[in-house]
C-alpha cells in the first residue's frame, strides 16, 4: 500500500512539476517579449550601437580625412615619392578646376561628345533604387532637361534596383548577386532601346554592394559611348574608404561622381576621377504651399525615431509645445505627399541632421532630403545647424539651433513673434523655389559637360 502511494505521489509530482514549469516557461516567455526583451533592444540601440559600431565609423571618418591630407604617399609601401610609378601633383598649388576639366576629357566628355547635342537634348537611363523619393520630383526634374529618360524596373515589375542583403546586414553575401541583376538589366534596357534612341548616359546610385568593378567594366566595354554618372546620396556616411561596399570602390569604372558631400569633392578628384559637388535639393512639381491650410500643430517632425531625437520630442513636449511626429518609431511612417500637408500644418517644421556618430549632443550632422522638401513647401524650417546647408540658405529662410536646450529657446521666441515665421515662411520658399530645385541641379551639371548652353 506504502508503495503504491509513493508511485501515484511520485507520477503526481512529475504532472504537476511539468504542468508549473509549462506555465511558468510560458509566463517567462511573456515576460521576455513584453518587458526584458524591448529593454535589451533599447539598451543595444543606444549603448552598444552608439558607442561601437558608430564609434568605428567615426574613427573611420578620421582615417579618411588623414588618407587624403598625405594622398597619394599612403598608397606607397616605402612612402617615397621617387618610388611611385606616375609623380602625382602638387596638391596644395594645383587649380582644381582646370584639374577637374583634364579629367572630364580623359573620360570622353570631349568636343565630339558635346557635339551630339547641338540639336537634342540628352537621352538617360536612371537606374534608381527608391520609388516614392525618385518619384516625388526627381524623375519629373531630371525630365524637363532630358530628350527621355528611361526608367530601371525588375523583370517583376518592380521599380529600383536590386539590393539583397541591404536590411539584413549581408550586402558583403549579395553584392555579386545584386551587381549581375542591375547590369543585367541595364544591358537589356539600352538593347531594346530604339536605334536612334541609344542612352547617352546612364544614372546610376552605385555602391560597391551594387555594381562590382567587374560588371560596370562590362557595359563601359559594351557601349563604348555610354557615360556613367554615379548619384552618390550618401558619401558622409558610405564613401567606405578601401573597403569593398562603398562608392570608394567603384570610383575607377564610372565617368563622373556627383556626390552630395562637398568635402568629398578633392578626394574622388585625387582619385582621378571626375567629380562635381551636387546638394540634394526638392521639386516644385511635388512641393509647394497649399492654401487654406489651418496650422495646427507648433512643430512637426518627419523622420525615424533613433538617437536622441525621442528625447527631443519628450523635451518639447515637456515644454508645452503641441508636438506632432511621423516616421518609424512614432506611430508609423506617412507618404511624401502627406509630408507636404503636414508641413503646411505646422508652425515650426523640426530638422535633425544627427547621425548618432561623432562627439557633440547629435554627432555627425548630415543633410537630409526634408532640408529641402520642408522650405519648398513654405515652411518654417528648424534644424541643426550645418555648415553646408547654411551654405545654402540664407539665416533670414532657415533657422538652425546647435542643441536641444536651443531649440527649445528659438521655439519660444519664433512661436511669440508669428510675423518673423512668416517672413522666414515666405523666404524659404523663394529661395528653395529659384536656387534648389532638381531642374536646376542637372542644368548646371549638364552645362558644366557641355551638354547645354
Amino acid at each position: 500500500m506504502n508503495a503504491k502511494f509513493k508511485a501515484v505521489a511520485r507520477v503526481g509530482y512529475k504532472f504537476c512539476g511539468r504542468i508549473y514549469h509549462k506555465i511558468f516557461r510560458i509566463i517567462l516567455d511573456r515576460y521576455l517579449d513584453r518587458h526584458l526583451d524591448r529593454h535589451l533592444d533599447r539598451h543595444l540601440d543606444r549603448h552598444l550601437d552608439r558607442y561601437y559600431r558608430l564609434g568605428y565609423r567615426e574613427d573611420t571618418y578620421a582615417r579618411e580625412e588623414v588618407f587624403y591630407q598625405n594622398f597619394p604617399f599612403v598608397n606607397c609601401s616605402s612612402c617615397n615619392k621617387t618610388d611611385l610609378l606616375v609623380t602625382p601633383p602638387d596638391w596644395s598649388t594645383l587649380n582644381f578646376e582646370s584639374y577637374t576639366q583634364e579629367l572630364l576629357e580623359k573620360r570622353g566628355f570631349n568636343q565630339a561628345f558635346r557635339d551630339k547635342f547641338k540639336d537634342r537634348k540628352p537621352i538617360v537611363l536612371f537606374a534608381g533604387n527608391d520609388a516614392e523619393q525618385d518619384k516625388s520630383g526627381f524623375i519629373q526634374d531630371l525630365s524637363k532637361v532630358c530628350e527621355e529618360v528611361y526608367l530601371f524596373y525588375q523583370d517583376d515589375g518592380s521599380y529600383g534596383t536590386a539590393h539583397y542583403g541591404f536590411n539584413m546586414g549581408r550586402l558583403l553575401n549579395c553584392k555579386e548577386a545584386n551587381s549581375f541583376i542591375n547590369t543585367t538589366k541595364i544591358c537589356e534596357i539600352i538593347d531594346n532601346a530604339p536605334a536612334n534612341a541609344k542612352p547617352d548616359i546612364l544614372m546610376i546610385q552605385g555602391w560597391g554592394w551594387n555594381y562590382s568593378p567587374r560588371d560596370l567594366l562590362l557595359i563601359k566595354h559594351r557601349y563604348k559611348d555610354l557615360k556613367i554618372l554615379n548619384l552618390q546620396m550618401d558619401d558622409a556616411a558610405g564613401y567606405g574608404l578601401d573597403s569593398p561596399l562603398g562608392t570608394h570602390a567603384i570610383l575607377p569604372f564610372i565617368d563622373l561622381a556627383l556626390t552630395t558631400a562637398p568635402e568629398k569633392v578633392e578626394w574622388i578628384l585625387k582619385e582621378g576621377t571626375p567629380a562635381f559637388y551636387f546638394p540634394l535639393a526638392s521639386s516644385l512639381d511635388f512641393y509647394h504651399p497649399l492654401e487654406n491650410v489651418e496650422r495646427i500643430y507648433d512643430i512637426g517632425f518627419v523622420g525615424l525615431n533613433y538617437g536622441g531625437r525621442g528625447e527631443m520630442i519628450k523635451a518639447l513636449e515637456k515644454e508645452n509645445f503641441k508636438v506632432k511626429a511621423y516616421g518609424h518609431g512614432w506611430g508609423g511612417a506617412i507618404t511624401l505627399r502627406a509630408n507636404q500637408s503636414l508641413f503646411n500644418q505646422c508652425e515650426l517644421v523640426l530638422g535633425c541632421g544627427g547621425t548618432g556618430a561623432g562627439g557633440g549632443e547629435f554627432g555627425r550632422i548630415n543633410m537630409k532630403l526634408r532640408d529641402f522638401d520642408a522650405p519648398m513647401s513654405g515652411a518654417a524650417y528648424i534644424t541643426t545647424y550645418h555648415k553646408d546647408l547654411a551654405d545654402l540658405f540664407s539665416r533670414e529662410s532657415m533657422i538652425f539651433y546647435d542643441s536641444t536646450r536651443d531649440l527649445i529657446i528659438k521655439a519660444h521666441y519664433y512661436l511669440k513673434h508669428k510675423e518673423i515665421l512668416q517672413n522666414v515662411r515666405k523666404n524659404a520658399f523663394l529661395e528653395a523655389s529659384s536656387k534648389h530645385t532638381y531642374e536646376q541641379r542637372f542644368k548646371e551639371v549638364f552645362k558644366k559637360l557641355g551638354i547645354i548652353q
